[in-house]
């Protein structure tokens, strides 16, 4: 497995093998080359007569010539000369020998002292290079610019490790970037959302300071509008903020799902009638018990209502579908209206976008009705979904809150 503790491991088993052979294979060689030097016979016979290490003995038995020691010619041993020689080449061989063993122990610790520094710099190279390139891409990233990226060079060879912490860095700076962006775009937005209100309610004010304008009843309930304009998309706001800070709570109770649905949509039943729409309620099959929080889920319906009702033909119904499906509950608002545009689909939850369709009939929409609704589901633990429906079907939009459920509750105890 390419990961660093491996990497890490196979480098202290190279260097503690390295260390424990390198002196003895050194000091082998040594003594190898220094036997070199003695005549045959002496060779053949300090090699049978002297121990070799148990690691090596294997090694150099094979190796080892199979002279057997010449027989001492009667009186040698008595030669004082010859005795005098072989005394001065055993004096010298043993000399050589220690001088042969000191050199190859110094040999074989540089050996091995090499190659651990060279491993532990190869090592400290793949691991501080991609570190590095973080932390320079970490300045430049709290510098301001978002869309620093980090490449690692080769990164098939580097370590599962260091490409993890890369493509984490480079999900994080995306992210950044992305939220950057909105960011901008959202307060661009919401400028130009209450300059429109603001604008046309200093307008009109002018117009009935100068005059020109006159004071009634209608024209209150037209600035009117405009503050309830101002109120709704500050409250709007004001929800959308407490969501991304963390600070939204929700209160949930466990109540009857029909009931509350019942009740929920009749308020927003007359809310449409002015606009000449209906509306069609279809509650579950059986009661069905869910934790929701009763206001906010009732602001969900009336945002998803009140979008179908905008897109909706007249003398037509907006219809609002129940369904239990095991461990969780679709909530369902469909609309007769042109769909939503297919490029709009991934979009259509997000701040500030309406999804104008081809028959929109206007209205005073700000744009944060359908994010609301995403914010509210989820925090729900629930989900929102959106899908155009099929001419067969009868066409329009369907938009879609899914929640979990609880357990189905009996109707004498709902």
């Amino acid at each position: 497995m390419n990961r660093l503790s491996t990497r890490l491991l196979l480098a202290m088993v190279v260097v503690a093998l390295v260390s424990l052979l390198a002196v003895p294979v050194a000091t082998t060689l040594a003594d190898r080359a220094v036997l070199a030097t003695l005549p045959e016979v002496y060779r053949a016979r300090v090699q049978a007569d002297t121990p070799l290490p148990l690691t090596l003995r294997w090694w150099l038995s094979s190796r080892r010539p199979s002279v057997r020691p010449a027989a001492v010619p009667p009186g040698a041993v008595d030669d004082p000369v010859r005795l005098r020689v072989e005394v001065e080449r055993l004096v010298t061989f043993l000399g050589d020998s220690r001088a042969a063993r000191r050199d190859a122990m110094v040999v074989g610790a540089l050996v091995a002292l090499l190659l651990g520094v060279a491993l532990a710099a190869w090592l400290s190279r793949s691991i501080a290079r991609p570190i590095a390139a973080v932390s320079a891409a970490s300045s430049e990233l709290a510098a301001g610019r978002f869309g620093t990226r980090v490449e690692l060079p080769r990164r098939a060879a580097q370590p599962e490790e260091t490409r993890a912490l890369t493509d984490g860095f480079n999900a994080m700076s995306e992210a950044i970037e992305r939220y950057e962006g909105e960011r901008k775009a959202m307060v661009a937005d919401v400028a130009h959302e209450l300059r429109t209100p603001l604008a046309a309610l200093r307008l009109r004010l002018e117009a009935l300071e100068d005059g020109l304008v006159p004071l009634s009843q209608a024209e209150v309930r037209r600035l009117r509008g405009h503050t309830d304009l101002l109120a709704r998309l500050v409250d709007d706001l004001r929800l959308l903020s407490l969501a991304d800070a963390g600070r939204l709570t929700l209160e949930p109770v466990v109540v009857e799902l029909g009931a509350w649905l019942a009740v929920a949509s009749e308020a927003a039943r007359d809310a449409l009638q002015p606009r000449g729409v209906g509306l069609t309620v279809r509650g579950p099959a059986a009661p069905v018990a869910v934790r929701i929080d009763p206001q906010r889920m009732t602001q969900v319906l009336h945002n998803l209502i009140d979008n179908a009702a905008r897109y909706a033909p007249e003398g037509t119904d907006v219809e609002l579908a129940v369904a239990n499906d095991g461990d969780e509950v679709r909530l369902t608002v469909r609309d007769r209206g042109p769909g939503v545009p297919e490029g709009e689909l991934d979009t259509i939850f997000d701040r500030f976008v309406r999804g104008v369709r081809r028959d929109e009939r206007g209205g005073s929409g700000s744009g944060l009705g359908l994010a609301i609704v995403r914010t509210l589901v989820e925090l729900h633990g629930g989900g929102v979904e959106v899908r155009n429906l099929a001419m067969a079907e009868g066409g329009g939009a369907a938009f879609s809150v899914v929640l979990p459920a609880g357990a189905v509750a009996e109707a004498a105890g709902a």
